[in-house]
């Protein structure tokens, strides 16, 4: 007898996933049986004689749908780091099955009725602030997914959630495929000159496992930037941004139809809802509140941004010229060019560093701040008592100090497997902190990134942004762990969208603090802590790049923005669009080169991200307003650090985040913290005995 470990779940410590033995043909059963089950239990709330309460039903539908997330979030998690054609093809139906599931109870009009009941009832009853918040959202959910509207209505939304659910699907099964067949094969080793030899011996393995000895193989995960960076050949760079800048553009894997798919489908879904666009109805629920203020956002950013970014461009083209003769400067020159002169300016070579940050010791380090910083133990777990899905995985329990209780669970995967695991980094939820069937269960995480595997010559180093990215991904993941609300609905990273980048971006700023870095920049050969001068020189080239990336930044929320806010009947082609949120907001005239058919963020998934990408930037706006606190205070100043978890990290989505954000910083957010912290307006000067400002740097003399 075949036992599906999804249905008949086993009994492994604190309820952790049985992922060593879940198959590709045991999901869509699974999902399908938890949706029964799910279904049962609604309907005997929505049929209950008794009268609507609090307890019979909100908490009763919190608790009614446990039984498919936890299916369904082992599904996402697997889709994204072990997907394969069975499970593409599996993923569009089982998609499409939790979207009918969903819109079944959102828009039943009896269960809604007595949800109605209880929400105008609220000031009569005995709720605590935790409870409040549950009706609160509650009831939004089910009004922003169509509760109001009458059945015709309901029906057509419901066929719109399926269709986006599947086209999103197809959106990201593209990439992934897209990215996985792109092979650039080197016979010739001059073609790689320049390139250091720590990427050749990489791109000389890959070339090995595919039977290529003598050969070297690049690909497009982990991102070739490196070798933007580096190499001496211009066609190569050329051939590679081209690559990196056109994925799933055309081809058998082409997502333009798919795009517009999508926006279609979303713009037609937010007008049904009532709202003039996509856009319109996702920040109604977000800090932001509304289009108007994330575009002031943006244009207040760029204001700043925009002209330290193009006195860096002519500085790299001016310098690119004086040094190789190059008048025809390039998109795929940028990193090149840039490289060089940060090396000038500072007389460093970025290549000195990476052999101080090997991913193990970046690990420890990491751990031993958030020890300091959380008052917490953070354990490898190497027995098997929590089953992984491959040999890249690990398990790591996460403990209290004071009380010795385990606060959570958290894997990692840390390694690139083109083809089969989703670019860039993330963090997902297994499950939640919360009550599961009347116990008080800890949160189980993952946080994922692309990093080169370690070869026969080296161990896996990391550049100063994949250490940020590091700390950042175990930021996400410390927000699951450390909350501590009663609702799993409403814990870890279930807040505002705009708001959930800060805990994690806060965790960046610790980096490039002498006193952190001590602690894990050691020579993976030597053993030798990076010199100081070498330190220094690292701290003060933290800021080089500030007014280009933050332009970066914000043409990516302008093109997520054009998007959503877009009538999607007058938008000819996804190149039209792109093209002209380029020549307003970027540094280079349009190339053709297309960002939007890779990007994940907003139109892969669930993609919480659709008109919310301005949020890494007002996310930053606060970590930096946060974070000049500890530089006040002291980096782990344990009354700081104590309210730090007490507000931001363990109330999840328990409270509004402005509060909490208040709660924190005893008033509201200072927007030009960010730009002090990039050096782009003066820092505030330290008092007397506090932690200096890091040091600025020096303007690049060509």
């Amino acid at each position: 007898m075949n036992i599906n470990p999804l249905i008949d779940w086993p009994d492994l410590s604190s309820g952790a996933p049985p992922l060593d033995s879940v198959r590709t043909e045991h999901f869509l059963p699974a999902i399908r049986d938890a949706i029964t089950k799910a279904e049962k239990d609604i309907r005997a709330i929505r049929d209950n004689p008794a009268a609507a309460t609090f307890e019979n039903t909100v908490e009763a539908l919190e608790f009614a749908r446990a039984r498919v997330s936890r299916v369904a979030n082992v599904f996402n998690n697997i889709l994204a780091v072990k997907n394969n054609d069975e499970l593409m093809q599996a993923g569009g139906e089982i998609k499409s099955e939790l979207a009918r599931f969903n819109n079944g109870f959102m828009t039943d009009g009896l269960l809604f009725s007595r949800l109605k009941s209880v929400h105008d009832a609220q000031d009569g009853l005995a709720l605590d602030n935790e409870q409040k918040m549950l009706l609160k959202r509650t009831w939004n959910a089910f009004v922003r997914s169509g509760a109001l509207l009458g059945d015709n209505e309901k029906a057509v939304l419901g066929g719109l959630d399926e269709q986006i659910a599947t086209r999103t699907t197809d959106f990201q099964n593209n990439v992934v495929k897209a990215m996985g067949d792109y092979k650039k094969v080197i016979a010739d080793e001059d073609e790689l000159a320049g390139v250091p030899e720590r990427l050749k011996n990489i791109y000389r393995q890959a070339a090995e496992e595919e039977g290529l000895a003598g050969k070297w193989v690049i690909r497009l995960v982990p991102p070739p930037s490196d070798l933007l960076a580096h190499a001496d050949n211009r066609v190569l760079r050329r051939e590679i941004y081209e690559a990196m800048n056109s994925i799933a553009c055309g081809g058998a894997h082409d997502n333009r139809k798919v795009i517009m798919d999508i926006a279609r489908l979303r713009h037609e879904r937010a007008q049904l809802l009532g709202y003039d666009s996509h856009a319109a109805y996702m920040l109604d629920d977000r800090m932001a509140k509304d289009p108007e203020t994330v575009m002031k956002f943006l244009a207040r950013g760029e204001q700043v941004y925009r002209p330290a970014a193009e006195k860096q461009m002519k500085e790299i083209r001016d310098f690119a010229l004086a040094s190789d003769g190059l008048a025809d400067f390039k998109p795929w020159d940028f990193d090149y060019y840039n490289r060089k002169l940060q090396e000038k300016t500072f007389n460093l070579n970025v290549e000195e560093l990476l052999p101080y940050f090997e991913l193990e010791n970046v690990l420890r380090g990491l751990r031993q701040h958030v020890e300091k910083l959380f008052n917490i133990t953070v354990t490898e777990e190497k027995t098997g008592k929590y089953p992984v899905y491959g040999p890249d995985v690990r398990a790591w329990e996460i403990t209290d100090k004071q009380s010795g209780a385990l606060i959570g669970v958290m894997y990692t995967d840390y390694y690139a497997r083109p083809g089969e695991k989703n670019g860039g980094a993330w963090m997902e939820v297994f499950r939640d902190h919360g009550l599961v069937d009347g116990v008080e269960k800890p949160a189980i995480v993952i946080n994922c990134c692309n990093f080169d595997k370690p070869t026969a010559e080296q161990p896996c180093l990391l550049s100063l942004e994949d250490v940020r990215t590091v700390f950042h991904e175990f930021g996400h993941g410390l927000h699951g762990l450390l909350s501590k609300g009663k609702y799993p609905s409403q814990n870890g990273i279930n807040v505002k969208w705009d708001f959930m980048e800060l805990p994690s971006q806060l965790q960046e700023n610790w980096v490039l603090e002498e006193e952190v870095l001590r602690t894990f920049a050691q020579h993976w050969k030597t053993g030798e802590t990076l010199p100081s001068e070498l330190m220094k020189k690292a701290i003060a080239l933290e800021n080089f790049n500030a007014g280009y990336d933050g332009m970066r930044m914000t043409f990516f929320a302008r093109l997520d923005m054009a998007w959503y806010t877009s009538d999607p009947s007058s938008v000819k082609s996804v190149e039209e669009l792109e093209k002209g949120i380029r020549d307003k907001s970027w540094l280079f005239p349009a190339d053709g080169s297309i960002k939007s058919t890779s990007f994940d963020h907003i139109f892969s998934g669930g993609a919480d991200y659709a008109a919310g990408y301005y949020s890494y930037q007002w996310a930053e706006v606060l970590d930096a307003d946060i974070f000049e606190t500890f530089r006040e205070n002291g980096l782990y100043d344990e009354k700081t650090a104590q309210k730090l978890r007490d507000t931001i990290y363990s109330k999840g989505g328990t409270v509004d985040p402005g509060e909490l954000f208040v709660a924190m910083k005893g008033r509201e957010p200072d927007p030009d913290a960010l730009f002090r912290r990039e050096g782009l307006l003066p820092a505030k000067k330290p008092r007397e005995g506090k932690t200096p400002s890091r040091p600025q740097p020096p303007q690049p003399k060509i």
